[in-house]
Formats: C-alpha cells, structure tokens, sequence
C-alpha cells in the first residue's frame, strides 16, 4: 500500500503523520466537495452601476385592512428598501439578513436534511449593499421602482442579484413582502408568516378553485402596493427619516415576478400614480385584461417557461384540460400577449435558455438545486439587468 507523509501544523509545532493513498484521495474528495458546496449560492454578481448600494427594512401596517390569514390583526407587509448610497463602508449587508438563520431551519425541513447542513450550505452569504448608509447627494431625489415577488415561493430579499443592480444605477427600489404568499415574511411583532400552510391547500384545490385563489391574490398584491405608496408619500415629508424628499413619487415603476408580474400590470391598469410596468415571467391569462394599459410596459419571459410543449397525462387531468384544449389556451394566451403589447411603447422580450425560476437568486443555486446543463447564471443576470436597466433609463 502507498503511503503519503502529510505535515500539519498545530499551535506552531510541526508534525508529520504517514496517511494511505486511498484514505488521502477520500479526504482529497471531501475537501473538494465542501469547497464547491459551501456555499449552495454562487456569489451575486457585482452591480453595473456608479453607486454604492444601502438598504433599510420597514415593516408597515395597514390599519384600513383586516389579514385574512390572521384572526384580529391588521395586514401588515415588509418594505425592504434598496437605494443610490453616499459612501461605502461596514459590514456587507448578510443575505435575507436577520432572516437567515430561520430560513436554514425551514430549508431543511423542506428538503428532509439535518440542521447542520443546511446551515453549512447558506453560510457566509453576503450582498453587495450596506445597511442604513446615507442616501447619495448626487441627485435631490430618485426614481422608484416598487417590486413584487412570485406567489407562494420566494421572498423579495431572494431576488437581490436583479434589485441591486437597479439600485446602483440611481433607483430607489421598494421590495414589499406579501405576508403569507411567500416562503417567509417576518412581520412587525417579530412573529413570522409563511406560505408553506396556504401553498399545501393549493396544490389539493381543483382548477376552479386555483384560479379563483389567484385572483383574489391579485388583489391582495395590488392593495399593498397602493398602500406603501401611501406610506413613502408620508416617509418623503418626514424630515426624521433618511429618505426624506428622496423619493421621487412622479417617476414610480411597478415590477414584480410571476404574480408579482401579473400585479404590476394591472396595478399600473388602475393607478395613475405607476408610470411604466415591467412583468417578469408572469401570465395568469384569467387576471389580466385584454386591452393594452397605455403606459410603458416591458415583458420577459424565460424561453424554457413559455415553450408550447406536448403535455404529459398527468398535467392534462391536473389542470382539467384535454389536449385539444390545452393547445388552443395556449394559442389564446399568445394572442392576448401580442394584443397587451400591441402599443408602441411595449416590449415583449424572450431570455433565451430561461425557465421561471431563473428571474431570481435561484439562478444563482448550485447543482443539483439547479440542473448541471443549465445556462451560464452570470449571463443570464445580465441579459435581463441590461434590458431592465434599459427600460426603466428610457420611461423613469
């Protein structure tokens, strides 16, 4: 048998230790596989912007609203706030900040693994803002894009790689976490609300059902979205707060993934104060309205996620289609983009390779959350930052 001499050091003293071939190529192979897991997230790529990046949370409550998830309590949403800083310095804001460590805890009981690996694999995560810097004096105010994340899955906090980015070309990004439609919110007493609960009853609803629920999630989303524009509106005049006169409330964008896609369209359908919209990868043909929203409007969508492929048995009885009707949906659902977009100043754009879960810090997983073949995650980020960036520089 081979034998290797490994020399280590410990409290300054050198020591030597014969080790075997095949026991130092497994403990070669374990370094390597802790190397490449820790962390599951591959670093955020580096904002393209000239700005420093800071970011604050409020939580707020909506003393006009009763939580339907809640018995007695008023709705209440997290506003997490991204914005042009003046100087940089400190510590690096820590991915989903002091949410992290619960989010470990909820990580592995969704994927049946102990404790300790969970947090060994969503460690040392950081971002590139920093929390509660001064707001940049280069510009009296700033533009503000509010954003909405998808239903019943990720946080806002877990789209970080596209919102810093706006962030560090001079917008004041408004992150608002829907209580109970994603995966964890903490609300203002501290305690937290997750969509695990309300995400089982959805998978056991029938498709009627389903869509009823989305629509009435719709409204949810865009109920919020009014009320914390009512909230900066009071954060502008309050001359205690860093973000007083910053924002600038006659240049307001509304974007958001999925139903947070759906939401942006139809909130700035509704209301004056949205500028221009921008929907990531959502379409809940149902919701929408058919007629274009007459104002600036740009749509992604993942190649992967709007592919008009054979379906399987099983999708068919789940979404309670035959297969005849399920092509002639998805025939409609491209005549109602091409009619939604058909205003000038409308664009509709594919990312190629793209799937639905690729418009946040998913992208970013490591294999095997994320499939090995997958397209390059930097590249991907940058398409969809240089045409958000593009959009918001031309409308905002």
């Amino acid at each position: 048998m081979s034998i290797l001499k490994v020399t280590f050091f410990s409290n300054g003293i050198m020591f030597k230790k014969n080790i075997s071939r095949p026991f130092a190529l497994v403990l070669l192979c374990l370094l390597m596989i802790f190397w490449y897991f820790s962390p599951i997230l591959k670093l955020l790529p580096h904002p393209s912007g000239p700005y420093a990046i800071g970011i604050q949370t409020l939580p707020l409550i909506d003393q006009r609203r009763s939580e339907q998830f809640a018995p007695r309590a008023k709705r209440a949403v997290m506003a997490h706030i991204w914005y042009p800083a003046q100087i940089q310095e400190g510590t690096q804001y820590p991915y989903l900040g002091n949410l992290m460590p619960l989010f470990k805890k909820t990580f592995a009981q969704m994927y049946g693994i102990p404790n300790w690996l969970s947090n060994f694999l969503w460690r040392n995560i950081y971002t590139h803002a920093y929390a509660d810097l001064p707001v940049a004096q280069k510009q009296t105010s700033y533009p503000v894009i509010l954003f909405s994340h998808g239903l019943l899955g990720l946080s806002t906090q877990m789209y970080a790689s596209i919102i810093e980015n706006l962030a560090s070309h001079g917008y004041i990004v408004v992150g608002i976490d829907h209580p109970y439609f994603n995966i964890l919110t903490q609300l203002p007493d501290g305690s937290i609300a997750s969509s695990l609960a309300l995400n089982a009853q959805f998978q056991k609803m029938n498709q009627t059902e389903q869509n009823i629920f989305l629509s009435k999630a719709i409204d949810v989303y865009k109920a919020d979205f009014a009320f914390v524009l009512d909230e900066l509106k009071k954060l502008n005049q309050n001359k205690n707060s860093i973000f007083y006169t910053k924002f600038d409330l006659e240049r307001i964008g509304v974007m958001g993934h999925s139903a947070g896609g759906t939401a942006s369209i139809e909130f700035c359908r509704m209301d004056e104060r949205c500028k221009a919209a921008v929907d990531l990868d959502g379409w809940y043909d149902h919701v929408i309205g058919q007629e274009p929203i007459e104002k600036p409007l740009l749509l992604l969508f993942g190649q992967k996620s709007i592919e008009v492929a054979e379906p399987s048995a099983e999708y068919l009885q789940r979404k309670e289609l035959t297969r005849d009707q399920y092509f002639e949906r998805e025939a409609n659902i491209a005549k109602h983009k091409k009619a939604l977009c058909s205003e000038q100043q409308c664009s509709m754009i594919i990312i190629p390779e793209a799937t639905h879960d690729d418009f946040g810090d998913g992208v970013l997983l490591k294999w095997p959350l994320r499939p090995w073949h997958a397209a390059d995650s930097y590249k991907m980020l940058e398409q969809i930052n240089e045409r958000l960036v593009e959009f918001f520089v031309t409308y905002l």
